[in-house]
């Protein structure tokens, strides 16, 4: 039962509670925290050691429930949860940790959440956004989370109707299915025979449980040609099958896990949000994803020291679907050392579908996107040399370094030097000939001015 359950809705009657290190509660019932009490366990360890357990019951916890819920009250400062791991136990749709309500002093710190088949913390607005019956998650704590979720899950989820986020930091997010293999290559076939983890006498046996089909991220073996997000197309109880064209050679000790969906999911958040790790994830950060009612967008975002591998594809994914603005992003790095060609590297450092930018850079140092609700370009700036940059204003869009081929059909105003450009004919350019001055290559260098719906070069 809910240990809390005689002092929920009566304010006033907070306890604090203290579950012992090295212990395991199994519960049938969901868990909610009330107003100004905290639940601490003697420590998070889900890979082992004597730390404290919460595990739902696979036979009796309800389906597409919260394992914990944070907040009595509509408005519920200081419902904390700290210092444990809580076991979802593959439970249909269930969620670690949710809540609708959580304010200041309140949320999670220093917890794991493990084997969730939907969500492992969701921090959803429910007033502002459908079904308007809730209440509204703010300014809570999200601090040194590790969470393992099943295949398609996701790790952390914040989506909300209005300002007033914090944000949060130390999070690692990863898939709850993952095992050794070593792998073989012959004729783009990769097979992949599976190492059983050690076991003691008289046990049995583990063999390998991701299924036909899945999708899988494969990293750590010692041929990292073979790293890399795949499709399982044949599964045994020892071996799975699937397809790399051009692979060649062996890799022993390689680590493959089924694919989790999002590491961590924003949308209608502001805040600050750190230090952010994952692995066997298809989005690090994924942002701005989904349409938000009374066109309330992602807004004055920073996203800081995301970093990924070889099983992840995009470290941060900046949605089109709702047009995010004021964002910052910092710190951002795909791989585990300067050489892509060498080093366990996620598909892409940043795919931002609002300005179509797919980058694959080792590491981005900065990337901003200014202003856009009111449907012009955003301002865009980057350390990477392979976008230019975009200032715009009512007047005068300045685009960083181009060459003759990469001018295109830009908005008048638009200002930008362009490396191999030349004035057309020089002898016969002026105010009253502009066509003479327009830009044509194979020149030196220019700057280039669209004006009219020509590049001009004078």
């Amino acid at each position: 039962m809910n240990p809390f359950a005689h002092i929920l809705n009566k304010p006033g009657e907070s306890v604090h509670l203290y579950l012992a290190a090295g212990s395991t509660y199994t519960t049938s019932e969901q868990w909610t925290i009330p107003l100004g009490s905290i639940l601490t366990g003697g420590g998070s360890a889900p890979g082992g050691g004597r730390g404290t357990t919460l595990v739902a019951d696979r036979r009796s916890f309800p389906r597409n429930t919260a394992v914990v819920s944070l907040g009595d009250a509509v408005q519920s400062e200081g419902p904390l949860i700290e210092n444990i791991t809580i076991d979802c136990n593959h439970v249909s749709g269930s969620i670690g940790v949710f809540s609708d309500r959580v304010q200041e002093l309140g949320g999670v710190r220093n917890v794991s959440v493990i084997n969730y088949r939907a969500i492992g913390i969701a921090m959803l607005d429910q007033a502002n956004l459908p079904p308007s019956t809730g209440g509204l998650p703010e300014n809570f704590v999200l601090d040194e989370l590790q969470l393992s979720g099943d295949q398609g899950s996701i790790c952390l989820e914040i989506r909300v109707g209005a300002g007033g986020q914090r944000g949060g930091g130390h999070i690692t997010c990863s898939s709850s299915l993952v095992e050794q293999f070593n792998l073989s290559c012959s004729a783009g076939l990769v097979t992949a025979t599976y190492v059983p983890p050690p076991t003691s006498a008289g046990e049995r046996t583990p063999v390998n449980t991701i299924q036909n089909g899945a999708s899988i991220g494969v990293e750590g073996g010692t041929n990292s040609s073979m790293d890399g997000l795949f499709t399982v197309t044949s599964k045994s109880d020892t071996q799975l099958q699937w397809v790399q064209p051009g692979c060649s050679g062996a890799s022993s000790g390689a680590i493959v896990g089924a694919m989790t969906q999002t590491g961590v999911q924003l949308d209608g958040s502001d805040g600050v949000y750190f230090q952010i790790h994952c692995e066997f994830t298809v989005d690090c950060v994924l942002i701005g994803s989904n349409q938000l009612p009374d066109g309330w967008v992602t807004r004055a975002l920073t996203i800081s020291g995301v970093t990924g591998q070889s099983s992840v594809k995009n470290i941060v994914h900046l949605s089109g679907a709702a047009r995010p603005e004021d964002i910052v992003l910092t710190a951002l790095q795909r791989c585990n050392g300067p050489n892509p060609a060498t080093q366990q590297c996620a598909t892409s450092v940043l795919q931002d579908d609002l300005n179509s930018v797919t980058l694959q850079e080792a590491s981005l140092a900065w990337y901003l996107i200014g202003h856009s609700s009111g449907g012009v370009a955003p301002a865009l700036l980057s350390s990477s040399p392979s976008i230019p940059w975009i200032l715009p204003n009512s007047f005068l869009t300045i685009r960083n370094h181009s060459s003759f081929s990469q001018l295109g059909k830009q908005a008048d105003g638009t200002f930008t030097y362009c490396a191999d450009c030349k004035v057309t004919t020089p002898s016969s350019c002026s105010t009253a000939n502009p066509s003479a001055c327009a830009c044509s290559s194979g020149g030196t260098g220019a700057f280039a001015k669209r004006i009219n719906g020509a590049w001009l070069c004078n």
